[in-house]
């Protein structure tokens, strides 16, 4: 089984529900997912890797969504490895 990361867990979280989600559910669920801490650090290094990554996208009243265009890009492009 390979190891996901903060955002491949987000992404899997958001298409699983078709819908956005607002970013502190998120963070926890990923979290939860994840086995880490819900401690401030933890959420916080968490909710710093999501803004990084172009794939998730915000979508205004603390909701996130993703780029599903950017997505299934890195998943051809992983998949030539």
């Amino acid at each position: 089984m390979t190891k996901r990361s903060e955002v491949e867990w987000a992404i899997e979280l958001i298409l699983e529900r078709q819908e956005a989600i607002e970013y502190m559910e998120l963070v926890l669920a990923i979290a939860e997912n994840m086995n880490k801490d819900t401690d401030p650090a933890t959420l916080n290094s968490i909710y710093t890797r999501l803004n990084l990554d172009n794939r998730l996208i915000y979508q205004g009243d603390n909701k996130w969504w993703v780029d599903i265009n950017k997505v299934n890009r890195a998943r051809k492009e992983e998949a030539k490895k």
